[in-house]
């Protein structure tokens, strides 16, 4: 196999189509049709089917494009590491971060970012885990801030743990649980999570799960559902989005935040610069008397 067939199968993959594919690496459609050929050739396999819609993928075509994608990866990441040795920091940068950072800080460290790196592209995503984690394994991420999943194995991936946070139940303002002070008391109540690992005393049918922060949002302003918040995001969205934290006794538990990346390779130093530039954002924002943002940051703790 050769790198070419598996960069022309991760075109038509993502094009759904082989004109699509060849617009998207700058050839010919028939020099995408060769390239998927000799692939299909060379491993004896089907990999792809036409159809009324464009292309789709066999089951060898979906497993083999799992480790075709790495590939691809690697090797623009490559490129991106000899660049940034030189001292050229080019090409783009995938970073995903927690949503209440997101929601408060990224601007400051996007404007630090830019102003010493204008060459580098930058590709930010929500930094829900359930998002962020599949993106950082099949290498379309290179850098996620965020909670780090105790349920999450680590062996494929780095961590740098940041600061913690402890967590809060939340609910709409006038919920009729609102003033509940055990989680005995709230079981059966219907929730919305982010993580798996925030269900431990939910119980079983009770709990639904939303990949977005604005899906939640919705959902706790507009039903009876809980959820569970981390308390800087607590003091992000509550009042502007009509949310109380309930007083329960019981720790709910609490959010670890941190660096996260890929194992197996050093952390490229476009993504470095980007957590040093975050970091010197929040320590300046916690030095400053008058910060809009000291409350928030108050209720975090830095572990490093």
């Amino acid at each position: 196999m050769k790198f070419y067939q598996l960069n022309a199968l991760v075109a038509v993959a993502d094009a759904g189509s082989i004109r699509g594919a060849a617009k998207r690496l700058d050839t010919s459609p028939a020099a995408v049709t060769k390239a998927i050929q000799k692939l299909e050739t060379e491993t004896s396999l089907q990999l792809l089917v036409r159809n009324t819609s464009g292309i789709d993928l066999t089951e060898a075509g979906k497993r083999l494009l799992v480790q075709a994608r790495l590939l691809v990866a690697q090797m623009v990441s490559a490129s991106h590491v000899v660049a940034d040795c030189k001292g050229e920091l080019t090409g783009s940068l995938a970073v995903a971060v927690t949503p209440w950072l997101a929601m408060t800080l990224l601007p400051q460290v996007t404007v630090s970012f830019r102003e010493r790196f204008p060459h580098v592209q930058l590709e930010l995503h929500e930094g829900l885990s359930s998002i962020a984690y599949p993106r950082l394994r099949d290498a379309s991420l290179d850098l996620f801030i965020g909670r780090l999943d105790s349920q999450c194995s680590n062996v494929d991936l780095n961590y740098l743990p940041l600061f913690t946070a402890d967590c809060a139940v939340v609910a709409r303002r006038g919920h009729p649980l609102a003033d509940c002070h055990s989680l005995d008391e709230l079981a059966f109540a219907d929730w919305v999570l982010s993580a798996r690992h925030d269900a431990e005393f939910v119980a079983p049918g009770h709990v639904h799960f939303a990949h977005s922060l604005s899906i939640m949002l919705s959902l706790l302003r507009e039903t009876d559902m809980l959820s569970v918040f981390p308390w800087p995001l607590v003091e992000v969205c509550a009042q502007r989005e009509g949310l109380v934290s309930l007083p329960v006794r019981e720790s709910v538990g609490s959010a670890l935040v941190g660096a996260i990346s890929r194992s197996g390779q050093p952390l490229r130093p476009a993504a470095e610069r980007f957590l040093e530039c975050l970091i010197a954002t929040i320590q300046k924002e916690m030095s400053e008397a008058n910060s809009p943002y000291r409350r928030m940051l108050q209720t975090v703790e830095w572990v490093i």
